[in-house]
């Protein structure tokens, strides 16, 4: 039993459609593009700017404030180090397997983007400098927006978050999606059964 369970497996994998070649001149690319920005954008801010350093970047609508997030997005479970770094790393190697498998081109560059940013937060903990107290394993922030909007002021991010939550809003565009060609057929068919009820009376 075992053995044919193994067997179906393989056979399985090997007839799958895994994608391959979207995957490598679309997804890849996007990907590599996020993750290079964002490491880019870090790096610069790390060489031109000093923790706590704030400036005006777009009058009224992005400012620069630059601190080590020991933390996970705006500084959530900052005193929690551990844990979001534990957190972070199964939220990539989970994507990382959702990427491998999924077929559908829409959740293909969902998840690429998602990933995107996990990965790219993740690493750069390696490289990030140490915070004001000398902790290493923090991720550069750098963002805070220059309007008040439900608190929106007061959150420091990077591009790594924002690749997110675009990757979020996508992924829930791509739902509603999903949900309407789930429905749509069955609507089409009640359709399709009112008419051949039609022409049955007519008949008749």
């Amino acid at each position: 039993m075992f053995k044919n369970w193994i067997t179906n497996l393989v056979f399985g994998l090997k007839s799958y459609d895994f994608k391959w070649k979207f995957k490598l001149i679309v997804a890849t690319p996007i990907m590599s593009f996020l993750i290079l920005s964002d490491w880019i954008v870090k790096w610069i801010v790390v060489g031109t700017m000093y923790q706590g350093e704030k400036k005006n970047f777009i009058d009224g609508f992005l400012n620069l404030n630059f601190i080590i997030n020991l933390g996970s997005a705006y500084g959530r479970n900052a005193d929690k180090l551990a844990l979001t770094v534990t957190l972070a790393s199964i939220f990539v190697i989970a994507l990382m397997i959702a990427f491998i498998f999924l077929n559908d081109k829409k959740w293909i560059i969902t998840s690429s983007i998602l990933l995107a940013g996990g990965f790219a937060n993740l690493l750069a903990r390696a490289w990030a400098p140490a915070d004001v107290n000398g902790v290493h394993g923090g991720v550069v922030d750098m963002f805070s927006w220059g309007f008040s909007f439900l608190g929106s002021n007061t959150y420091v991010f990077n591009l790594a978050d924002m690749w997110v939550n675009i990757g979020i809003g996508f992924g829930a565009v791509c739902f509603i999606i999903e949900i309407f060609y789930i429905f749509k057929p069955k609507k089409q068919n009640k359709k399709e059964i009112n008419q051949e009820v039609e022409k049955n009376e007519i008949k008749s």
